[in-house]
């Protein structure tokens, strides 16, 4: 055991070996061909990165989606707060409406077409 915990630690210590030349030339290419603004993909690459260009093709798909989705939100909320406006104001009109007609001036004159007339006199209680 102890064995293995020096061997462990003297593979770390172990200097990390420099890039070789041929991972030289390869940085050296792609940082001329982004600086040259380069960016053609052969068949080998675009099959390489086809799932990471599905995945955000369809994070786009989501994004107009949920876009689409909050403005349809937007206006049903906006619609209905007006109808909500309307329907309270012709509430109001109706209470007030409903107020007036039943005080009781206005009960004795729609009764008084009818033929019935107003006690003039407090009705009385009745007691045993």
């Amino acid at each position: 055991m102890l064995n293995k915990l020096v061997e462990h630690t003297e593979a770390e210590e172990k200097p990390k070996a420099k890039p070789s030349q041929d991972e030289a030339i390869r940085l050296t290419e792609k940082v001329r061909r982004i600086a040259d603004f380069d960016f053609r993909l052969t068949k080998e690459q675009l099959y390489a990165h086809l799932r990471f260009l599905a995945y955000v093709f369809l994070l786009f798909v989501l994004f107009i989606y949920n876009s689409h989705n909050a403005e349809k939100t937007i206006r049903t909320t906006n619609r209905l707060q007006l109808e909500m406006n309307d329907l309270r104001s012709e509430y109001i009109t109706v209470l007030s409406e409903i107020m007036s007609e039943s005080r009781q001036s206005e009960l004795a004159k729609k009764l008084e077409l009818s033929g019935i007339k107003e006690l003039k006199t407090p009705p009385s209680k009745i007691t045993y």
